[in-house]
């Protein structure tokens, strides 16, 4: 677009650029769709203003008038296309917010046009990112990022006032596009601008082609420097000649500017390449000093990469931080080094992690465990004596599992990650400095066989394959040659360092003997991942001990576990570990802090169970009311079931249940705590529940929900707690109601409810599932919304739910049979319709076909054989036919009971089947994120149930009767 008069005839300046953007014209009409959505709409837009700009500015002929207006259509064509398509808030790119708004602003002087869903989401950003934007930013003698973006202010600043910004050198900002912008906005010509451009298109083989920064020099030599002269990698020892020449490309900046560099001499300084020049130097054993660095890009709680950054980034703190922690003397730094990395730990919890710098979430990863290592490295020599006991024994050996699995679970069939050279170099890397942790065995072999995969396939390919990945981030995607020819040889030629681990540090890394195994048969022998195994057993028991180390901790936060009459809670062990081993199935779809806030959710559940069947169930049966009425204010339910005992079945023939008692009015509740006994069995049960009830109601995830679904969370909660004290009263009238009939030696309880009541309602409500639905999709869903919105997805959900919770009952039922028969508690094989002839004739089969036994996760279809059940349920049967039958009599019913089993996982796939349809239906109209999310809970719920057909892991109460 740049044209300049010579001998008093205006050309082109650059009419090679031109051409190159005629031949670089897509098929479809747009341009250089690199890697992102932004890349190819910046792109697009410029090649349509600029083709505008020819056509409307300059003196051409008919033939080249009539081939720039077909392409100006098929340009307006696709650009509205991606525009239509565009994720506004995913875009990381340099700022995007105000260079495509300059863009669509300038198109529309020429009349030209575009309307897209995301346009007002763009504006916003625009007009938050220009919110104290002053002209005078940019005519100062300082230097500022919007310098770099100085293009998107054509008509809203006066060019002729940036001048002095401008040097041979670099142009503006080392930004041809703000360089090129200047030179066509500014009344004088400037020489210095033109003598840029000119050697930025010659550096480029006079192609055409132009990048969106240069020179880009100290960046990329410090950034392979500190890369290749790492500990463990350069195949030879540098003479010192060649370490003081490669010294100096460093250091002379390094003076210039004050102790800190941007990505070329002059350019403003960053910390990013500020801190990896001093990696390098310190690669190079040169003497250093990080103070510069700190003093000009710390703040309260983490380091800028510019001054005026808008948002932090991760890959920028990492290098900071592995600079500070590169130094032999760090007593000075500790503040810092703790500050960055509570930051960075926070970031990766709140997960997933990305960057701006990089598209490559890979990248990061790779930083970040580099980064842990040093951590650990230091605190175990006995520095870093202050970093708190948490972050180093919890918080980072949790991340690394993460971190690690994330890795493992992305590797292609090829050894590659995503058929990626210089991604298949970071995932090398990281893997390889994972292998400096104290792992099992078995886990370190594992890690040896993946890089020995990823290495054959980078010599397979390296010198086979043109293909370089646009990973970098400017204001468009780019790629560096030498930055991927670097991270390839690295990947190459590391060697694994090893480290005299600390006994504590070990522990961190290690399998707990006994439980851990137990769990990891177990764990491996369940259908749920017979299909989809997760990268590595080891890796997702180290996490979930993990986990289990802070859950055990918060055993008493509402409750105190030990003042309940129940056996061990040996659901402690085994609650992080579902909810670790679904997520690593996913892979690693939800962040650490939501798979904890699940894990703490599940473990109150399971307590809040256990206190209803010991403790609430001993209050006399005439002040439950008392407490049911509490509980409606509590959860600000203004109508709900009438419950002082339940008359929902009868035991015999002459019961008729008892009567239901007239709700109390709101003014006689408002007194009920008044006139309740501080120490009362109804009071410290209520103090106990209303605690639970509002850690639920009162989080932060469902205060940012809309009212709507608080309300609804509120109810369920309520509706969860009375379900129990249903359960619990049904229990007491089996108890004392349950009569033999003998019809030909089989035994029935006869029910006022049927089976399908009871399961759709009490039975499913107290499974917790319901109301821990609705918790879960609200961690998922965005502040102030719903991730099941409108008519469609939110009924969809709800039947989800439903039928979930119902089988989750089932399976709970079938695996717990023998317990609840021993403690006569309520059971779904209570029922008189699991307790016919009708049953015993058209149920009994020697083996169960039911998609559990299949293997089936609960999205796919069930085709897998169901020998592991079928061994499971003979095994369980065989104990019960051991202990419970004697006589030929007793054999008839056991037969009873195998055929009403049966038929109970039946009716299970039938709710499994009902499932699937409404989670076919509601992936239609949901993101594919959210149902990927939403995946895991269901897999957890899954995975509970078949742990249950294997194992009881529930508590019994204490002393109870056989």
């Amino acid at each position: 677009m740049i044209s300049k008069d010579t001998l008093g005839h205006r050309s082109p300046l650059f009419p090679e650029c031109f051409n190159y953007l005629l031949k670089s014209q897509q098929d479809d009409g747009a341009w250089g769709a690199t890697a992102s959505q932004v890349d190819g709409i910046l792109n697009s837009l410029a090649g349509l203003l600029a083709l505008t700009t020819r056509q409307r500015s300059n003196p051409i002929d008919f033939l080249e008038s009539s081939s720039l207006d077909w392409r100006i259509e098929r340009s307006y064509s696709a650009i509205q296309g991606l525009l239509q398509d565009w994720d506004v808030n995913q875009s990381v790119h340099v700022g995007f917010e105000i260079l495509v708004p300059s863009l669509l602003r300038q198109l529309k002087s020429f009349d030209i046009h575009f309307d897209f869903p995301g346009h007002s989401t763009l504006m916003h950003l625009h007009d938050q990112k220009l919110r104290k934007f002053d002209s005078t930013l940019v005519y100062s003698t300082e230097s500022t990022t919007l310098l770099h973006s100085l293009e998107a202010f054509v008509g809203l600043v006066d060019f002729d006032k940036v001048g002095h910004h401008c040097t041979e050198a670099s142009g503006i900002f080392g930004s041809p596009a703000a360089t090129a912008a200047y030179l066509i906005n500014a009344a004088p010509w400037d020489d210095r601008a033109e003598i840029y451009l000119r050697m930025v298109v010659t550096a480029n083989g006079k192609t055409g082609a132009v990048p969106s920064a240069y020179p880009t020099c100290l960046f990329e030599i410090s950034w392979t420097l500190s890369t290749l002269l790492a500990p463990g990698l350069l195949p030879r020892q540098l003479s010192e000649a060649e370490k003081e020449r490669l010294g100096q490309l460093l250091e002379k900046p390094l003076v210039q500017q004050a102790g800190v560099v941007g990505f070329a001499p002059g350019v403003l300084e960053d910390a990013d390449d500020t801190a990896r020049a001093l990696m390098a130097l310190q690669c190079l054993g040169k003497s250093t000093n990080p103070d510069r660095m700190i003093e000009r890009f710390q703040t309260d709680s983490y380091f800028r990469t510019y001054s005026l950054e808008g948002s932090p980034s991760f890959s920028a703190n990492c290098n900071v931080l592995i600079t500070l922690l590169g130094y032999n003397e760090i007593d000075g730094y500790q503040h810092h080094i703790e500050k960055a990395i509570t930051f960075l730990l926070k970031a990766e919890e709140s997960g997933p992690i990305s960057d701006k710098w990089n598209l490559s979430p890979q990248y990061c990863r790779m930083l970040f465990v580099q980064t842990l290592l040093s951590i650990l490295d230091k605190y175990n020599s006995n520095c870093l004596a202050s970093l708190p006991a948490t972050i180093v024994y919890e918080q980072v050996p949790g991340s690394i599992c993460r971190l690690l699995g994330q890795t493992l679970s992305a590797q292609k069939s090829n050894g590659s990650w995503t058929e990626s050279l210089e991604i298949t170099a970071y995932s090398i890397l990281t893997i390889a400095h994972c292998l400096s942790f104290p792992w099992t065995a078995a886990l370190k072999s594992q890690l040896n066989d993946c890089i020995l995969r990823g290495r054959q396939y980078l010599h397979t390919k390296y010198n086979t394959t043109n293909q370089l990945d646009y990973l970098w981030v400017e204001k468009v995607s780019y790629r560096s040659t030498l930055l991927y020819s670097t991270y390839c040889s690295a990947a190459l030629n590391i060697d694994i360092r090893e480290y005299n681990w600390s006994s504590a540090i070990i522990d961190c890394f290690s399998l707990r003997s006994g439980v851990s195994k137990q769990m990891g048969y177990l764990f491996s022998n369940l259908p749920l991942f017979q299909k989809s195994k997760p990268a590595s057993v080891d890796l997702v028991l180290i996490e979930a001990g993990q986990v289990s180390k802070r859950l055990r901790k918060s055993r008493n936060i509402l409750f105190t576990r030990d003042d309940i009459p129940m056996t061990a809670d040996k659901y402690v062990e085994f609650i992080p570990m579902i909810w670790v081993a679904c997520n690593h199935k996913s892979g690693h779809i939800l962040s650490a802090n939501i798979v904890w806030e699940m894990v703490l959710l599940s473990l109150l559940n399971f307590q809040v169970d256990e206190y209803m069947e010991s403790v609430v169930a001993g209050i006399a049966e005439s002040e439950i009311s008392m407490l049911v009425t509490l509980l409606e204010r509590e959860c600000g339910v203004a109508s709900g079931p009438s419950v002082t005992a339940v008359d929902t079945m009868t035991h015999g023939k002459n019961l008729t249940g008892p009567k239901k008692k007239q709700k109390r009015s709101w003014d006689e509740v408002n007194n009920v705590r008044s006139d309740m006994p501080e120490h009362s069995a109804v009071a410290r049960a209520f103090k106990a529940l209303s605690q639970f009830t509002q850690h639920v109601t009162q989080h932060w995830s469902i205060l940012q929900s809309p009212t709507s679904v608080q309300r609804e969370i509120a109810k369920e909660i309520y509706k969860f707690l009375v379900a129990h004290i249903i359960h619990n009263q049904d229990n007491v009238l089996l108890a004392k109601s349950k009569s033999t009939e003998t019809k030909d030696g089989l035994e029935y309880v006869k029910m006022e409810r049927s089976y399908l009541e009871w399961v759709r309602s009490t039975a499913s409500d107290d499974t917790s599932c319901p109301f821990s639905f609705l918790f879960f999709t609200s961690l998922i869903s965005g502040r102030g919304r719903n991730c099941f919105e409108g008519t469609r997805a939110n009924y969809l959900s709800k039947s989800l739910c439903r039928h979930l919770a119902t089988m989750c009952r089932q399976y709970n039922d079938y695996g717990s049979a023998k317990r609840d028969a021993e403690e006569c508690n309520l059971n779904s094989l209570d029922f008189p319709e699991f307790q016919s002839f009708t049953n015993y004739a058209e149920g009994f089969s020697e083996t169960n076909n039911s998609s559990l036994a299949n293997g089936s996760d609960l999205a796919n279809d069930s085709d897998a054989s169901s020998t592991r059940l079928t061994d499971i349920n003979r095994d369980l049967e065989a104990t019960q036919q051991k202990t419970e039958l004697s006589s030929s009599e007793s054999k008839v019913k056991g037969c009873m009971r195998t055929s009403a089993k049966d038929n109970l996982m039946a009716i299970a796939d039938f709710e499994r089947s009902c499932m699937q349809l409404a989670m076919e239906n509601l992936v239609q109209i949901s993101p594919p994120t959210t149902f990927h999310k939403l995946q895991v809970f269901i897999d957890v719920t899954d995975m509970f149930g078949q742990i249950y057909v294997q194992k009881d892991i529930a508590s019994r109460i204490k002393n109870a009767s056989k």
